[in-house]
């Protein structure tokens, strides 16, 4: 029996962090479960699509290196790509296509503004209305969360 594919975007933040997290402990629960974080570089419609961003692309890397790292504390392995494109949001959900992913684990972080619990942003929300699979999402521990 084949376990999880779980695509999970990472950026460092805190609220990435925690879903990277938890990707981790849902994917250790299931056998043969993958975990694949995703760095997505956006690039303005102004440039070509396939413009050399190093500075960006070394961002990249360090969070996928950290992403590994993690993954042998949780004695797993992870299969981390950076991905170029437009929209964040949009490079996700062709990731998970692709990959046939099981479900996006998305980080979002606390609300700064009375009374919202949540702040979605763009790509949370098109990842929400958009993902082939489904969607496990973590708000962060910011202050006031009770924990």
């Amino acid at each position: 029996m084949s376990g999880l594919t779980l695509v999970v975007p990472y950026d460092r933040s805190p609220a990435g962090q925690r879903g990277l997290e938890t990707a981790f402990r849902i994917a250790r629960s299931e056998k043969n479960s993958t975990v694949h974080p995703v760095y997505v570089v956006v690039v303005d419609r102004r440039m070509p699509l396939d413009v050399d961003l190093p500075e960006q692309a070394e961002q990249g890397e360090h969070c996928l290196a950290e992403a590994e790292r993690l993954a042998r504390q949780y004695k797993l392995s992870a299969q981390g790509e950076i991905l170029q494109a437009r929209d964040a949001g949009h490079a996700i959900v062709d990731e998970a296509l692709e990959l046939s992913a099981d479900a996006i684990v998305i980080g979002i972080r606390r609300s700064g503004r009375e009374g919202m619990a949540l702040n979605l942003g763009k790509t949370s929300e098109y990842i929400l209305r958009h993902a082939p699979c489904e969607v496990v999402v973590v708000r962060d521990g910011g202050a006031g969360d009770g924990r």
